[in-house]
């Protein structure tokens, strides 16, 4: 069963504009986007932000609106998307939230908000401070999160806030003391519970815990609230990625090979090899990386990356030759769960983050393809699984991946580009697409 119908069948039905706010330790952030994807998944405009900190959302395979001005914020809710908010800290892996203020102003434009709303440092369990956790009033939802990854350990190896564990417990063995249900359910109940029913209540406001990475029916009779049991999920098996590099095609209206021609101080096709050189450095999942050309110079300079080189003598073929000879090529490496990962020689302005949170968001995903997309148009790169690898090697004349993608929308995987430039390829000269 999903978050979402757990929350609604022990919680009860959700009002026209849920805000959830999402407590405690052991999981928070995971069940913030969970729940963000299901509610997304029912054609919502969705917003996350946090009031506390947040990962930032490179780091979650996302992009996010980071320092955003309110209209743009507004703009940014399409149904279907899960739209991240929030402000740069010095901190590179950390955002702080949308100020309350603004959250209230652009939460006419959105259909839910979720919410991270305390902290924990990365500790199974919390028990709060007095000036935590920081719960915005137009929140309708509290959940408080903690794992029972933390059972039968130590307090003081399981448990944030340690010292107000001990306020409760009074107890002078605490430090060693083994979490049982029972002292979960005591520091649950006087840390936050009579808390967020006292001071920071509103009788309009719902509240649950979520037992994270727990399947046994143990706390139903020892809370004063609804309980909502989300079991370990088993990770699925980590792929591995061949990035293929096309670099085969005529450039007709170009007026001369435009995978040569300059741009930053370097050709055009260099400065993909560049990123995909950087990407192959920063992910433990990119088997290799392929260069499929009819140019030498092209394949000279691929084998100077380390990469191999596939000669493309069927250019005239279309874009249909390039990928099977692609596939081909990588296939002999025989690697157990390889993906495809296309790339295009002649888009210049892709960044090389994008690709890597496209590898590491089509992973999180469990779909069979994943693609680059701007305001719903889809782009490149695009993954496949080796899945769709017969229907990869059916396509004939100029026919790109895109069809197969189409048949199987069901199964797409999709990354936002930062900017709309990134998905741009070149037909023309820059200077000659700037009078167009």
């Amino acid at each position: 069963m999903s978050l979402l119908k757990k929350i609604k069948k022990t919680m009860g039905e959700l009002p026209e504009k849920p805000v959830f706010s999402f407590v405690g330790a052991g999981g928070k952030t995971t069940c913030v986007l969970k729940l963000a994807d299901e509610l997304a998944g029912l054609g919502m405009k969705v917003l996350v932000t946090t009031s506390t900190h947040i990962q930032h959302p490179f780091y979650l395979g996302r992009t996010g609106l980071l320092d955003a001005d309110t209209k743009t914020i507004k703009e940014a809710g399409v149904p279907g998307k899960v739209v991240i908010a929030g402000r740069k800290l010095e901190q590179e892996k950390k955002i702080a939230g949308l100020l309350e203020t603004q959250l209230e102003e652009v939460l006419e434009s959105y259909d839910a908000v979720v919410i991270e709303a305390d902290g924990a440092k990365h500790y199974p369990f919390k028990v709060p401070a007095e000036h935590e956790p920081v719960i915005y009033q137009i929140t309708t939802h509290i959940l408080i999160v903690e794992s029972m990854q933390a059972f039968n350990h130590p307090l003081s190896e399981v448990c944030f806030r340690l010292e107000k564990a001990q306020e409760i417990l009074n107890q002078a063995d605490f430090r060693e003391k083994q979490l049982t249900p029972e002292i979960v359910a005591k520091l649950l109940e006087k840390g936050y519970l009579e808390k967020l029913t006292g001071s920071l209540s509103n009788p309009k406001r719902k509240i649950g815990v979520i037992f994270n990475q727990q399947d046994s029916q143990t706390f139903e009779e020892k809370l004063s609230v609804p309980v909502i049991y989300e079991k370990k999920l088993e990770m699925p098996e980590k792929k591995k990625f061949f990035l293929i590099m096309l670099a085969s095609g005529f450039s007709r209206r170009f007026g001369g090979n435009k995978l040569i021609y300059s741009m930053e101080k370097m050709p055009m096709y260099q400065i993909l090899m560049e990123k995909l050189d950087w990407v192959r450095q920063h992910s433990e999942h990119v088997a290799g990386v392929c260069v499929v050309s009819q140019y030498e110079r092209i394949r000279k300079s691929a084998e100077e990356y380390g990469f191999l080189a596939v000669d493309n003598p069927d250019s005239s073929q279309g874009i249909s030759a390039s990928i099977k000879k692609g596939i081909r090529a990588v296939h002999k490496e025989n690697v157990k769960g390889e993906c495809y990962c296309f790339v295009v020689a002649d888009q210049p302005h892709l960044k090389q983050e994008t690709i890597l949170r496209l590898l590491e968001g089509f992973q999180r995903s469990e779909k069979g393809i994943g693609a680059v997309v701007w305001n719903e148009q889809i782009g490149n790169p695009v993954i496949f699984h080796e899945k769709y690898r017969e229907e990869l090697l059916e396509l004939e004349g100029d026919t790109g991946g895109k069809r197969v993608l189409k048949r199987h929308l069901e199964d797409v995987y999709l990354c936002e580009a930062e900017e709309k430039t990134e998905l741009k390829d070149y037909d023309y000269k820059p200077e000659e697409e700037a009078e167009k």
